[in-house]
This record gives C-alpha cells, sequence and structure tokens, in this order.
C-alpha cells in the first residue's frame, strides 16, 4: 500500500502538494486506491483517495491506525554532522528505518561542518519513514553544543570517543543491561572529542563506550548505535 505524507482538517487529512502531486502524475492513482497518509506525529490514517484537481487529494472520514509502526523505548542520537552531507544523509535515513526517536545534529570543536538544511534533512527523514512504515517522525535538532545539550538531555548517557587508555563499556552490552531505559547516545566528528568535551559528558555522568575493535567512520558509529538498541531486546 501505498504511504503518504499530510496533514489532518477535521475528519479528512489532506496529502501534501508535492506529495499529491506524485501520487497523481508518477504512480497514476486513481479516485477510490486505499492509501495511507502519516501525520508525524504517530498515527497513520488510511482511506480512499478522492483527487481534487492536479494538485491536491484528500483522504475522506480516514481511519485512524494509532501508534503505527511504533518502536518502544527511547534512543536520542546526538552525532556530529559530516563534511559531506550525502553522508550525513544516509545515516539519517538508516537511523530512522531502524527505529531512532530523536536526533540531535552536534556543534564540536573538531565539526567539519556547521552549517545544515535541516529542511532537506527532514524531508529525507520522511522518506524513510514511508520507507519503513512509521508513523511518528523523529525530532530533528541542531546544531547544538555538546554542553548545551547535556544541560538539557535526561536518560543514560553513553559517549563514543577513541582513548585507548580509559576504560570503557562494550555499547550493546550497556544498552541491553538496561533495555527499558531511555539512551542518548554521542558520536562524535571524524577528528572526535575533545578532551574537555569528553571531560563535559563524563562529569553528566556519561559512560565512556566503544562500538567494537574497529575504527569506524562517523556515520557508521552512529548506526552501529541505532543498530545496537535496536536490537537490545527480542520484540523491541
Amino acid at each position: 500500500m501505498h504511504h503518504f505524507w499530510g496533514v489532518r482538517q477535521g475528519s479528512d487529512v489532506a496529502l501534501l502538494e508535492e506529495e499529491a502531486r506524485h501520487a497523481q502524475t508518477v504512480l497514476r492513482l486513481r479516485d477510490g486506491d486505499v492509501v495511507r497518509v502519516l501525520d508525524g506525529l504517530g498515527s497513520a490514517w488510511e482511506g480512499p483517495l478522492h483527487l481534487v484537481g492536479k494538485k491536491g487529494a484528500v483522504v475522506a472520514q480516514a481511519r485512524e491506525l494509532s501508534d503505527y509502526g511504533a518502536v518502544s523505548g527511547h534512543l536520542h542520537l546526538a552525532v556530529a554532522p559530516t563534511k559531506n552531507m550525502d553522508r550525513m544523509e544516509w545515516l539519517l535515513e538508516k537511523a530512522v528505518e531502524l527505529g531512532v526517536h530523536e536526533i540531535t545534529l552536534l556543534e564540536c570543536s573538531r565539526s567539519e561542518r556547521r552549517h545544515l538544511n535541516l529542511d532537506r534533512l527532514i524531508r529525507v527523514m520522511q522518506a524513510a519513514c514511508k520507507q519503513s512504515q512509521k508513523g511518528r517522525l523523529p525530532a530533528l535538532r541542531g546544531p547544538l553544543r555538546v554542553a548545551d545539550l547535556l544541560r538539557e538531555d535526561s536518560g543514560n548517557l553513553a559517549i563514543a570517543a577513541l582513548r585507548p587508555d580509559q576504560k570503557t563499556e562494550f555499547l550493546p552490552t550497556l544498552v541491553r543491561a538496561r533495555a527499558a531505559e531511555p539512551w542518548t547516545v554521542l558520536i562524535g566528528p571524524e577528528g572526535d572529542f575533545t578532551d574537555a568535551e569528553v571531560d563535559q559528558a563524563l562529569a553528566h555522568g556519561a559512560t565512556m563506550v566503544n562500538l567494537g575493535p574497529h575504527r569506524l567512520r562517523t556515520e557508521t558509529a552512529g548506526l552501529y548505535a541505532v543498530a545496537a538498541f535496536a536490537q537490545r531486546a527480542e520484540n523491541a
């Protein structure tokens, strides 16, 4: 079944103009074809499509599918954007598909990119929600400095940093041991977090974690963290 993005209008759901145009001109859908419309707030709305001119489409008297594709728990991925935005878009797409709940783009001392097109990144995430059939669009924030994130965040904190002389916990084992608890995982830029940023995180109770024996790129490390959370418990 085709999935689209839209907004509630009373008991009806109107497809966004770009989505309606795609439904008509690319997918060649017709009046009466049953579709599902995502609102980003957690529900999907199902019903027959009603085309309105060449740029509009509405699902009237839509049936609500609440908690559509909901992922249990809460994972907040805080990651420094890569210089190549294709890699960051790939990470956001796959993180949404696997089941992240919130993403913060970090502004670190060694960040390679500080200016971001958040609208484009949100569109990437919306497409991933349609692909993986999830009704809730993860929150996207940033860029935000590490210190500012730490001041407002709650739940379990984990920071992945290259510190060979410091004891670390294996992230998958750590999240499995606290499978029902919310997690925030910090992933730094290619040049890693500075000592000051690591010290700030540790002062806020963060646990130093490792992601296995290999050195990973930023986007790979971010996806590793999401995958570890997704596999923390059976049927999570």
